[in-house]
Order: structure tokens, then sequence, then C-alpha cells
């Protein structure tokens, strides 16, 4: 089981920024738009363009941290998703066992005959398998 690849890394914020470049990227078009600034104004400063820069700067660092915010709730909801799913498998996992065990151990009572007497066996295992099918089943 631990050789399957889905296709998903577990990261942290760090981690997702170098992985996906986009903090790169995103340096590198204001990297670009401040030398378009410097070439356009030579030798005087164009401030509408380093206001209308700036607005940029601001949206892209809003975007960012609405991004990372709602990373950090979709994580803290799957965390608590998982343990509540994990704790009703675990519940549904021993509800099975004790209706499975006890047939088990009720065939392996008297090992030393041969055959097992079980008269109307398919009405009484049919009921059993229901059972059963309700718990794994829901």
């Amino acid at each position: 089981m631990a050789d399957l690849d889905f296709g998903f890394t577990a990261v942290d914020q760090d981690e997702l920024v170098t992985k996906t470049g986009e903090a790169a990227a995103i340096q590198e078009k204001i990297a670009e738009d401040l030398k378009q600034v410097a070439e356009s104004s030579k030798s005087a400063v164009n401030v509408k363009q380093i206001e209308e820069l700036d607005s940029k700067v601001d949206v892209l660092t809003k975007v960012v941290s609405s991004a990372l915010d709602e990373l950090e709730d979709a994580k803290s909801n799957i965390g608590s998703s998982t343990d509540v799913a994990v704790s009703k498998l675990k519940s549904s996992l021993a509800e099975a066992e004790e209706l499975i065990l006890p047939l088990l151990y009720k065939l392996m009572e008297n090992e030393d005959k041969e055959y097992i007497y079980w008269p109307n066996r398919k009405a009484i295992i049919n009921q059993q398998i229901d059972r059963v099918k309700k718990v794994t089943r829901g």
C-alpha cells in the first residue's frame, strides 16, 4: 500500500510557495513592472505608475492572504472530519467483530467432532448476514 502514488504531497506554507512557484512568479511580475516604470521615466519618477503598481501589489497580497486563510480553514475541517470518520469506522468494525466472532468461536468449540449438525441454518445465517450488512453498509 505504501507504494501507491495518488499525485499529492502534504506541504506547509513555505513548501507550497516553493513547489507552485506562485510567489516567485508574482515577484518576477513585480520586478518586470518596476523595470518598465524605470525605463519609461529615465530621469523622472512616474508617480501614477508607482501608485498603480502599489495597488496591484496590495491586491495580490490580499488574494494570497485570502487563499492561505481558506487553506487553513480547509485543513482544520479535514482534520475534524477525518477524526469523526475514523471513530465511526472503528465503531463499525467493533460491531462487525461482535457479530462474526461469536459464530467462529461457536464453530471451534468441538473441534474433535468431524461434523456440525446445523438444522435451519439458512434462516439463522441470513439473519446474521443482514446484521453484518447493516453494520458495514449503514
